[in-house]
């Protein structure tokens, strides 16, 4: 299609295209974040199973597309390194706020604060274990992308 192969901004105009655009995503990601959590604890997870079907597809593809467009442009974060003490930190901080939410919908479901107790735990351990290994893979297929395009493009390094 050659009427999107031409531009009829300037640079400075593409630049803030690009930011406005980078804001809409984010807040259309987060949007889905927290209608969905919102959801789940007003009506529970057992009866958002079909309602949520369709904004959490829209979530996961939108995570998918970002992680996968990032890895393979060389490209982790503009503020955190891709080191494993900082892949760890962020695994257990999602972990804890997951468990968290876990446990008090527990409570407000069952009313017993030792079984919202025991969700918490183990929520926070399996999920910071398997938040741990996938952001790890990302990291080390992000390492391996990254050497791959400095060695293609010795230049553009640094």
């Amino acid at each position: 299609m050659k009427w999107f192969k031409k531009s009829n901004l300037d640079e400075m105009q593409e630049l803030k295209l690009l930011k406005l655009e980078s804001k809409g995503f984010w807040i259309g990601f987060l949007g889905l974040f927290v209608a969905i959590a919102a959801q789940t604890f007003l009506y529970g997870p057992e009866n958002m199973r079909h309602i949520l079907a369709g904004e959490f597809i829209v979530l996961m593809c939108m995570g998918v597309y970002l992680i996968g467009g990032c890895v393979y442009n060389g490209i982790w974060d503009k503020h955190l390194p891709a080191t494993p003490a900082v892949n760890i930190g962020l695994s257990i901080l999602a972990a804890a706020i997951t468990a968290l939410f876990n446990a008090v919908l527990s409570y407000r479901n069952y009313a017993d604060a030792s079984t919202a107790i025991i969700v918490f735990v183990v929520s926070f351990f399996l999920l910071s274990v398997g938040i741990s290994v996938i952001i790890c893979i990302a990291s080390a297929l992000y390492h391996r992308r990254k050497n791959r395009l400095e060695k293609e493009n010795p230049d553009d390094a640094g």
